[in-house]
């Protein structure tokens, strides 16, 4: 993830369409509000598994990030290690823009 994409999530934070923590997303991905999951690699083996299963069930997209990117700096939260992008228009946007490079 380069800092473009960063300040995208920033945005989409801005403007209200994602949430955080691992229970939240899941609950956000049981009732389809979740469209994108964004997942720090250096979660849990147990967390990274239940999360990419319930998106496996589910069809919901996910990204795992490397753990040089600092997912909670790029929201204005530390410590954030699993994002749930809520609008889908931003998710496809972002989807997008990672595919590209």
């Amino acid at each position: 993830m380069t800092k473009e994409h960063l300040n995208f999530i920033g945005l989409i934070k801005r403007a209200n369409a994602l949430i955080t923590g691992s229970e939240l997303v899941i609950n956000g991905i049981r009732t389809g509000k979740v469209k994108l999951v964004l997942i720090d690699s250096s979660v849990s083996e147990n967390t990274f598994k239940k999360i990419t299963d319930k998106c496996r069930f589910y069809h919901v997209s996910y990204i795992k990030v490397s753990q040089e990117v600092n997912l909670g700096a790029a929201i204005g939260k530390e410590s954030r290690k699993i994002i749930g992008i809520t609008d889908a228009h931003f998710a496809k946007a972002l989807q997008e823009k990672i595919d590209k490079e």
